[in-house]
């Protein structure tokens, strides 16, 4: 016959193997249900893209140099620029860049949204930091 104090002492051992068992299971566990989180939010990250805002400039355009520095980079990363990504065309080197227009440009920088590929708005020259992001936001409400 045990002591008591055996059993106790087959219990902590018992205990002690099944505890590495059990942090894998939950470990494996977590890591799935991240792996779900990041493909969720992945996807709608991928479907929130929907349009695309493409600057036609030229290396010349002093208002191009100033959008670049002043916007550009702060743009990608915002929440308008998810939605709807910034591509550059250089319009002396690529002309339309394989973009169809519905019109002439006659000014650089224009700012062109495309949905499905096809114009929906359009932004005429640079019109400031402030401006610009609000009428991006204005673009992609009364575009849909």
């Amino acid at each position: 016959p045990r002591s008591p104090e055996t059993k106790q002492g087959d219990y902590r051992r018992a205990i002690a193997i099944c505890a590495p068992a059990a942090s894998v299971h939950a470990q494996k566990l977590l890591f799935a249900v991240f792996l779900l989180l990041a493909l969720v939010f992945a996807s709608k990250t991928v479907r929130a893209a929907d349009a695309e805002l493409v600057m036609f400039g030229s290396r010349n355009c002093v208002y191009c140099t100033l959008f670049k520095r002043d916007v550009a980079r702060n743009y990608r990363w915002s929440q308008l620029g998810k939605r709807a990504p910034l591509r550059e065309v250089d319009m002396e080197a690529n002309g339309s860049g394989g973009y169809s227009l519905k019109t002439d440009i006659t000014v650089t920088p224009t700012f062109i949204m495309f949905k499905k590929g096809r114009e929906v708005a359009r932004i005429p020259g640079y019109p400031g930091r402030r401006n610009f992001f609000r009428l991006v936001k204005h673009m992609l409400k009364t575009s849909r």
